[in-house]
């Protein structure tokens, strides 16, 4: 109960952080200003430093506890490993999450996290081309690639949700949400040519990923809840 209060929470946060995107999109719009070199040049290196991150993570989610040393957490992990289900993909090596895992070279990779790479690797080549090619387009194209992205993080929330899960859909929902993503982040940044702004896009892309982790944990909770047996993962 308490972490299904904590998705509603993050839902609200991306709601609101997409109505107030698209106000700023109308607000700040400029058709008289241009987008300096330096301006261009930070929103492309951070936008392709934060998918980059994305696919360390997809990769190998679990990296950055090696920075951030925690001795009490790692021995409650190491005892809870002894009793508890092996994992493939990170998720637990049990029926109930043989959706949730494609096999690769008899290797096991999550799913969603797969799509999230292949997702940020497109993204990157989209926005290189973007940074390498003259865009000419109108703002009424920008608004409707704001409306398209914004639709896709919301199929993406419904897709998660969903208990019957299609691994190629998922596949799918993942790479085009992090398209989405690309997709706001330059429309809003040719729309309104300001440097602050095409940053807080990305920032924003950070919130409406996060939300997306904690449908997918308050669903794996679910399915453990609903679970006879006695492993309890989640």
């Amino acid at each position: 109960m308490k972490h299904a209060y904590n998705v509603l929470y993050y839902l609200i946060l991306s709601i609101s952080a997409a109505f107030m995107l698209l106000l700023i999109a109308y607000i700040d719009y400029s058709d008289t200003n241009t987008i300096h070199n330096y301006s261009q040049e930070i929103v492309v290196g951070f936008f392709i430093l934060s998918c980059i991150l994305g696919i360390s993570l997809a990769i190998r989610p679990r990296w950055y506890k090696k920075i951030i040393k925690r001795k009490d957490n790692n021995k409650i992990i190491k005892q809870t490993q002894k009793i508890r289900r092996k994992r493939k993909g990170h998720h637990p090596d049990c029926n109930q999450f043989k959706n949730h895992v494609v096999k690769i070279k008899n290797k096991s990779f999550c799913s969603g996290c797969l799509g999230l790479a292949l997702g940020s690797a497109i993204s990157i080549i989209l926005i290189i081309l973007y940074y390498t090619l003259t865009l000419q387009q109108r703002s009424t194209t920008f608004y409707l690639f704001i409306y398209l992205g914004l639709i896709i993080i919301c199929f993406s929330y419904i897709e998660i949700m969903i208990l019957k899960r299609n691994v190629i859909v998922h596949i799918i929902s993942n790479i085009l949400l992090v398209v989405s993503f690309f997709l706001i982040t330059i429309s809003v940044f040719e729309l309104t040519k300001n440097l602050v702004i095409g940053m807080i896009s990305i920032l924003l892309s950070y919130l409406w990923l996060t939300t997306r982790v904690q449908i997918s944990i308050s669903r794996h909770i679910l399915i453990c809840n609903n679970c006879s047996k006695t492993c309890k993962m989640y």
